[in-house]
This record gives structure tokens, sequence and C-alpha cells, in this order.
């Protein structure tokens, strides 16, 4: 990992509570990051809207490793 990226994978991490699921008969479904209690997290830091685009990036990724295999 590139030390530019350090504070956006740090906080990433610290979401790792915020993710929004659903459960239907094939098991979760995974909807994506809880964008209120992510706010809270970057205001509360101080963190530029830059980490926010970076986690939104990331988000994306995970959703696709997430549903792969899914029905």
């Amino acid at each position: 990992m590139m030390a530019v990226n350090w504070q956006s994978v740090c906080t990433f991490l610290d979401v790792e509570t915020q993710w929004r699921a659903a459960a239907g008969l094939a098991g979760l479904i995974w909807l994506g990051l809880d964008y209120a209690g992510v706010d809270v997290v970057l205001r509360r830091r101080g963190l530029p809207d830059s980490v926010f685009a970076d986690l939104q990036v990331m988000e994306t990724a995970a959703l696709a490793a997430l549903s792969e295999g899914a029905p």
C-alpha cells in the first residue's frame, strides 16, 4: 500500500461496522456502507472529502468481491 492511501485505508477499516446488509432466502445481500454513520466518523476526525471519495472506491470494490458467487 502506498503511504498516500494510509489514512483512507485506516478509515475504511474504522467504519467496518457501518455495512448495511439485507437478509434474503439466499443469504445476506450486501447493500453498501451506511453513509450517515460514515459521515459521523469523517466529521469527528476532521477528515477531508477526499477520504470519503476513497471510501466509495473501496466500497465498490468490496461489494464486487462480496457479491462473487452470489446467486
